[in-house]
């Protein structure tokens, strides 16, 4: 009677010791599967876990080191219960039966399964197994300490950093979550270019952006300000450079407004260099979150880009920062004729400032040059000298043919396949 009441007992044990098998198992894949988002998330839904979270967030190694030790503890516990059981009830023969059974126990009931339901809810099981895990750990404070302190001389010894704190989620993992979100329906193309957009804001340096020199329209300084209206009338602009004696010499910005109240004075002579606002000077190679930061500061919409040896590179606006986020904005002075267009024959006509980025991701080929940043570019490149109007190139799977040539640049290029794996789809404009 005593053995069976022991037996019993033993048995009852190993449930438990299973519990908390199935427990701890649970909480290292919840907690290494959550994010700091959802950790901040169950934290506004759940106030009275707030403290509970922050040890989470701000010591989660140590989180991991007593759930893993936690789990070993019982595993083995598990196995010497189980040990014990088999041994009283069939003697030495069923040691090797009581191991197979420990086994397989633990591995379905102690990890596979407990694993899989926290794969499936990890939040509410963060959120549960928190005020316990935070309980085990007052209690294994000692062992945990001593535990950290080994494998941290071990790590030093092997010249292994364990102390850094590395990101819950870095840039890639995001850019990969929104590509995942894309493919499965939660995002729209939209919305995933412009989730793009902002990631890569901060990396993005002016000249990729910039309107170059010679697209740039500027008027003299000595001009009379009956004379510039018609250029504000042509451009469309509201804003536009004023140089001295060369576009590398800005003055100022000539606002239209400005002219406008001018004309009021009644006398047509005035030249726009008396008019023009101090313009805001950005060397080319500025990030645009720094140049966002900047022209908010001073309330301008409009900086003139400076190369390496002083010299007018070009200029952005604040509408070409916004547009690397929200896409093109069209207003009706803008050309709206596409960058890329493709014909029926499989062939693309393509705008020498398209950039090859942009180029790459509407034909699904990666066009890349170290130097060069448009299609024009990339054909100067290729060519190794300004190429003659027609001339014809070839770039990996390519043909590239220069069709039109003004003033020593390279305006429109036609694109044709190879072969027919770039013949088969349709390219977003």
């Amino acid at each position: 009677m005593q053995v069976q009441e022991e037996i019993i007992r033993s048995i009852l044990i190993l449930a438990v010791l299973l519990l908390f098998s199935a427990f701890f198992s649970s909480s290292e894949t919840a907690i290494t599967s959550i994010g700091r988002g959802k950790l901040l998330a169950i934290q506004e839904k759940n106030p009275k876990r707030r403290k509970g979270i922050d040890w989470l967030i701000s010591d989660m190694p140590r989180a991991l080191t007593v759930i893993l030790i936690g789990n070993n503890l019982v595993n083995i516990a598990a196995s010497a219960v189980a040990t014990q059981v088999a041994l009283s009830l069939i003697g030495a023969k069923g040691l090797l039966l009581a191991v197979a059974f420990t086994t397989v126990v633990i591995v379905i009931f102690g990890e596979i399964l407990p694993k899989s339901v926290a794969i499936l809810k990890p939040d509410g099981i963060v959120s549960g197994a928190l005020p316990l895990l935070r309980f085990i750990n007052m209690i294994f404070s000692p062992l945990v300490w001593v535990t950290v302190g080994i494998v941290k001389f071990f790590g030093s010894l092997l010249k292994v950093d364990l102390s850094s704190q590395h990101p819950f989620v870095t840039r890639e993992e995001i850019e990969q979550m929104v590509n995942i979100g894309e493919a499965s329906g939660v995002f729209e193309e939209e919305e995933r270019r412009m989730i793009h957009g902002v990631i890569s804001f901060e990396e993005t340096r002016v000249y990729e952006i910039m309107i170059p020199r010679t697209d740039m329209v500027a008027v003299p300084g000595d001009t009379d300000i009956s004379e510039s209206l018609p250029v504000f009338r042509e451009c469309g602009h509201s804003r536009l450079p004023v140089y001295g004696k060369s576009p590398d010499h800005i003055l100022g910005i000539l606002y239209v407004k400005d002219l406008i109240g001018a004309f009021t004075s009644g006398d047509p002579s005035i030249k726009v260099s008396s008019l023009a606002r101090e313009a805001l000077f950005v060397p080319e190679t500025m990030r645009l979150a720094d140049l966002f930061d900047v022209m908010r500061g001073r309330r301008v919409h409009m900086a003139i880009v400076i190369d390496e040896y002083g010299g007018t590179a070009g200029l952005v606006t604040l509408e070409d920062l916004i547009e690397e986020i929200v896409g093109e904005i069209q207003d009706e002075y803008d050309d709206e004729s596409a960058l890329i267009q493709k014909e029926p024959d499989g062939s693309y006509l393509v705008r020498g400032q398209m950039g090859l980025e942009d180029l790459s991701e509407a034909v699904g080929y990666p066009f890349e040059s170290s130097d060069m940043d448009s299609v024009g570019g990339l054909v100067l490149s290729l060519a190794g000298r300004f190429p003659d109007k027609g001339q014809r190139l070839t770039y990996g799977h390519w043909e590239f043919q220069v069709l039109e040539v003004e003033d020593h640049r390279i305006k429109l290029v036609k694109m044709t396949p190879l072969d027919d794996l770039y013949r088969i789809g349709e390219v977003s404009e």
